[in-house]
C-alpha cells in the first residue's frame, strides 16, 4: 500500500466540465442545485445507428445519456504553435488540456514562461481514445502526426513539450481513479523534493460509441440517464466528459493557497469476485491506513465527497467501508455526497472533479446537496454505519483549526485512491474598484482571438452593457 502524509497546497485550478465552462460557473451549478445530464449530441457519432432500447442486443447501446462540455471539437492551434495540419490530427483530449492548464497556471498566478526550463512534474489520468477509433475507420485520414496525435502518453508529454517542462511526465490509466492516483504521485515527488510544482490534470471525452455500447452490455450504465448515488433506484451510472487541471506546489511556496492536501493513499482490490466488482474490505483497508496510520481524527472532516456512481454493488460497497473505519469513529454522522449526480461520471476525471468540487465547498463554506437522493438504498444501513447523505445544503462553519475533508475514487479494475484536504485561509475581500474611466489594455496572437477575449472582458465588467469595444 503507497501512503504520503504531507502538506502540499493546490496553488490554482481551472476544469471545463457539463453546464460549467469555467469554475465560477461549475460552483454555481453545485451552488443551485442543478444536474447537467444531456444526451449525446449529433457532432459526435450517430446515436440513431447504434441505440436499441432493448439491454444486450448486439452492436447497441440502450442509453446515451451524457454530460457534454460546449465546444469539443474548438482550438486555438496558433495560440499554441501548432499548425492547422498538426491540430486535425491531435485528440481533442491534449488540445483541450492544453487550454486548460494554461488557466489553472494563470488562477496559480504563474506565468508559463517562468516555469520553462524547469523540474515541473505532469500528472494526467487519462484512459480513452475514441479520436484514435475514428481514424480506424479511414486509414487514409493517418498522416504523420497521427500517432503522436492519438497516445496516451502524449496527452502528458505534450504538455510538457509545449510548456517546456522538465520534470517528470506521464499519463496514468487506472480506469476511473486515475486522476487521483495521478494527484497521489505528484504529491509524493514533491514531498520527496523530486519535484517543487506538478501540474495535474485529467481528461475525458465521449467521441466513439464503442464504451458506450461495451459498458451498456455490461450493465454499468443508468437506464434512467441519472448517477442517483446511495438512491434506492440508482441502476447505473452516466458517462460524462471533461477536463480538470490542478497547479499543486510545496506548502511555503504560496502564503494563500486554495486548499492543503494532508494525506493520501492508494491500495488494490487484489482478487475479489470479480474483476469489475470493487471490494470493501481493501477500501477500508487503505482508510484505516490513512486515518488510524496517520492520527487523523475522524471527527475533523466537514464531509466526504464520495465516488458515489449510482450503483447496486458499488454504492453499498463504498458506505460500508466509509461507515466502518470512520463513520464509526465520529460522534456525528458523517456528511456524504456525490458530484457524479451533478455533471455524471467523468471516468478517469472524476477523482479530480470531486477534489474540485471538496475545494470549492470550502472556500465558500457551504456544501451542495447531492441531487436524486430520494430514498435510501436498503442495502446501506445509513444510521448503523454513522453516515448521512448530503440531501440537502450543509453549511461548514469556519473554526479556529482548519477544517478536513476527504475525497473517496476507485476504478473498476480495483485501484483505489483516497486524499484528505484542509482548506486555505478564506478568500480576500475584493479590492477597490477601479474608476470607470481606467483603460483596460489586452493581446492576443490573432484577430479573432482578441475580439474573443474583449467579448469575454465585455461580459465580465460590465454585463449589461457593452462597456468595451473589441475594436482596435
Amino acid at each position: 500500500m503507497a501512503l504520503r502524509a504531507h502538506k502540499s497546497i493546490v496553488s490554482g485550478y481551472a476544469a471545463r466540465l457539463p453546464g460549467a465552462n469555467d469554475t465560477d460557473a461549475f460552483w454555481r451549478l453545485l451552488s443551485d442545485g442543478r444536474c447537467s445530464v444531456t444526451q449525446i449530441q449529433d457532432d459526435r457519432f450517430s446515436v440513431q445507428r447504434f441505440h436499441h432500447p432493448v439491454r444486450g442486443t448486439p452492436g447497441r447501446s440502450f442509453t446515451f445519456a451524457a454530460g457534454q462540455i460546449d465546444d469539443v471539437w474548438g482550438f486555438d492551434a496558433g495560440f499554441f504553435g501548432i499548425s492547422p495540419r498538426e491540430a486535425a490530427q491531435i485528440d481533442p483530449q491534449q488540445r483541450l488540456l492544453l487550454q486548460v492548464v494554461w488557466e489553472a497556471l494563470e488562477d496559480a498566478g504563474l506565468k508559463p514562461s517562468d516555469l520553462a526550463g524547469t523540474e515541473t512534474g505532469v500528472y494526467v489520468g487519462a484512459s480513452a481514445l475514441d479520436y484514435h477509433q475514428r481514424l480506424l475507420f479511414d486509414m487514409s485520414a493517418v498522416d504523420m502526426q497521427s500517432m503522436t496525435g492519438n497516445t496516451l502518453s502524449i496527452i502528458s508529454n505534450r504538455i510538457s513539450y509545449i510548456y517546456d517542462l522538465r520534470g517528470p511526465s506521464f499519463t496514468l490509466d487506472t480506469a476511473c481513479s486515475s486522476s487521483m492516483v495521478a494527484l497521489h504521485q505528484a504529491v509524493s515527488a514533491i514531498e520527496s523534493g523530486q519535484i517543487e510544482t506538478a501540474i495535474v490534470a485529467g481528461v475525458n471525452l465521449l467521441l466513439s460509441p464503442f464504451s458506450f455500447i461495451g459498458f451498456a452490455r455490461a450493465s454499468m450504465l443508468s437506464s434512467q440517464g441519472l448517477c442517483r448515488a446511495f438512491d434506492a433506484s440508482g441502476d447505473g451510472y452516466v458517462r460524462s466528459e471533461g477536463a480538470v487541471a490542478l497547479v499543486l506546489r510545496r506548502a511555503d511556496a504560496d502564503k494563500t493557497p486554495r486548499a492543503r492536501i494532508i494525506a493520501s493513499g492508494i491500495n488494490a482490490d487484489g482478487r475479489t469476485a470479480g474483476m469489475s466488482l470493487p471490494s470493501s474490505p481493501a477500501q477500508a483497508d487503505l482508510l484505516t491506513a490513512i486515518y488510524d496510520g496517520l492520527e487523523i481524527d475522524p471527527n475533523e472532516l466537514a464531509f466526504v465527497e464520495a465516488h458515489g456512481t449510482g450503483t447496486q454493488v458499488g454504492d453499498p460497497s463504498e458506505a460500508g467501508a466509509l461507515g466502518t473505519v470512520i463513520g464509526h469513529a465520529r460522534t456525528a454522522p458523517l456528511p456524504i455526497g456525490s458530484v457524479k449526480t451533478n455533471v455524471g461520471h467523468l471516468e478517469p476525471v472524476s477523482g479530480l472533479v470531486g477534489v474540485l468540487k471538496t475545494i470549492l465547498a470550502l472556500r465558500h463554506d457551504r456544501l451542495p446537496k447531492s441531487l436524486h437522493f430520494d430514498e435510501p438504498n436498503p442495502n446501506i444501513d445509513f444510521a448503523g454505519l454513522n453516515l448521512d447523505v448530503a440531501a440537502q445544503p450543509l453549511d461548514l462553519v469556519r473554526k479556529t483549526t482548519p477544517r478536513l475533508a476527504g475525497v473517496n475514487s476507485f476504478g473498476f479494475g480495483g485501484t483505489n485512491a483516497h486524499v484528505v484536504l484542509a482548506d486555505g485561509p478564506p478568500p480576500a475581500p475584493p479590492e477597490s474598484v477601479v474608476p470607470e474611466t481606467a483603460p483596460l489594455v489586452i493581446s492576443a496572437r490573432s484577430e479573432g482571438a482578441l475580439r474573443a477575449l474583449a467579448a469575454d472582458y465585455s461580459a465580465l465588467l460590465s454585463p449589461d452593457e457593452n462597456a468595451i469595444s473589441p475594436g482596435a
